[in-house]
């Protein structure tokens, strides 16, 4: 089993906080949309903690989405994947292409803005 986790000190781009310019509705729901599309199976959304739970088969994935102000929310990932074969790859790619889909609907403020 491979764990990838995201945070504000991490090394490798992709692994760092992204921070956006909206709010955490504004996120969740793009987020929310977004694992729809690729299939998952939402197992519990937290408006309280706000972490989103979603597995597909091979990859469990928990959001952790935090509105720093009304005009700066944040989007961590802990992900726990068990393929055969890429483990880390896969769930990399799972990570690049919510950015992606975020990145296309508000503007990206950078990386690890609150370390």
């Amino acid at each position: 089993m491979t764990v990838i986790e995201t945070g504000e000190n991490q090394k490798k781009l992709v692994l760092q906080t992204h921070y956006y310019k909206a709010s955490y509705d504004e996120i969740k729901k793009v987020y929310l949309a977004f694992i729809e599309e690729e299939n998952h199976n939402i197992v519990s959304v937290n408006d309280d903690y706000t972490e989103i739970y979603s597995e597909i088969p091979h990859m469990e994935v928990i959001a952790k989405i935090i509105m720093q102000d009304p005009k700066e929310t944040s989007i961590d990932f802990y992900i726990n994947s068990d393929f055969m074969v890429g483990s880390k790859g896969k769930a990399e790619k799972f990570i690049e292409r919510v950015l992606a889909k975020i990145e296309s609907q508000y503007e990206f403020k950078g990386v690890s803005l609150h370390k």
